[in-house]
């Protein structure tokens, strides 16, 4: 079955993009969605993969975790051929 809806129905779907020509720090700027919230978010990841995420106020426990590692990741695929971080991320990650 293909992923359709509005929201997941678990885990945590994460939608960022940043400027093309900017970086690093590369700023990132999108949402988080979960089966039961929509944020906006702002990521900046530096050169060396250091990731910080700004979520707003109640904002699900374990969500900044999890944004954090997908960044990471995503910085450190690019990284292995020299390459900038991608220009947009959209990825899910199931629930710890």
């Amino acid at each position: 079955m293909g992923i359709v809806g509005e929201a997941p129905e678990s885990g945590v779907r994460v939608t960022v993009e940043r400027s093309r020509g900017d970086g690093p720090p590369w700023i990132y700027r999108g949402e988080v969605v979960t089966p039961a919230s929509r944020l906006e978010i702002t990521a900046t990841v530096s050169s060396q993969g250091e990731v910080g995420v700004e979520l707003p106020p109640g904002a699900p426990a374990g969500l900044e975790k999890r944004v954090r590692l997908v960044l990471r990741a995503a910085w450190k695929h690019a990284t292995e051929d020299g390459s900038p971080p991608p220009w947009r991320v959209a990825r899910w990650r199931a629930s710890e």
